[in-house]
């Protein structure tokens, strides 16, 4: 395997060890701050920390880019049918319904969690956004961050060396 010394390689890398579109991951980092044709190994090195924490963690502890509505909506609206896609995918994998796997999401452990018919419109109805569905649309893009974040986190697990040395 090709080393990975660029954010380009790191995007190439999540793309091609994962069901997430190239546009989806390049939206990912271009929300946490970081241009994905930046070639500095220290901008890689900081992309790399953001996403194991986020991957060890989870997108609710604040990433840049995934703290307020209207970045968390934007990036929903935006990449909506890819994270849609992915959620269906989780879904079959886990031999579970779409609708009741968002339902026991652990961001709902402490809270009601939505509806059926809430879940259902958030995901499924393009029209007019619902501010009851603002949680939602949060979880949908914190969703997005945390699975490309555990892609990432599989390969820096996978090959210590190398997480030792982005780490130094």
């Amino acid at each position: 395997m090709k080393s990975i010394t660029t954010i380009q390689d790191l995007v190439t890398y999540i793309k091609n060890n994962s069901s997430w579109s190239t546009a989806t991951v390049q939206n990912v980092i271009n929300s946490l701050g970081y241009n994905p044709a930046d070639d500095r190994p220290e901008s890689l090195k900081e992309l790399s920390g953001n996403l194991a924490d986020c991957s060890k963690h989870g997108a609710d502890g604040g990433f840049s880019g995934f703290c307020y509505h209207s970045e968390t909506i934007a990036f929903f609206l935006h990449n909506r049918r890819d994270i849609i896609k992915n959620l269906e995918l989780l879904a079959e994998e886990l031999g579970e319904d779409i609708i009741k796997m968002v339902q026991g999401f652990g961001v709902f452990r402490y809270a009601t969690p939505p509806t059926a018919g809430e879940v259902g419109k958030a995901l499924w109805d393009s029209g007019k956004l619902q501010d009851n569905l603002t949680t939602l649309y949060n979880v949908f893009s914190w969703f997005c961050l945390e699975e490309i974040s555990h892609t990432w986190f599989r390969y820096l697990e996978d090959n210590p060396d190398y997480y030792a040395e982005l780490t130094a």
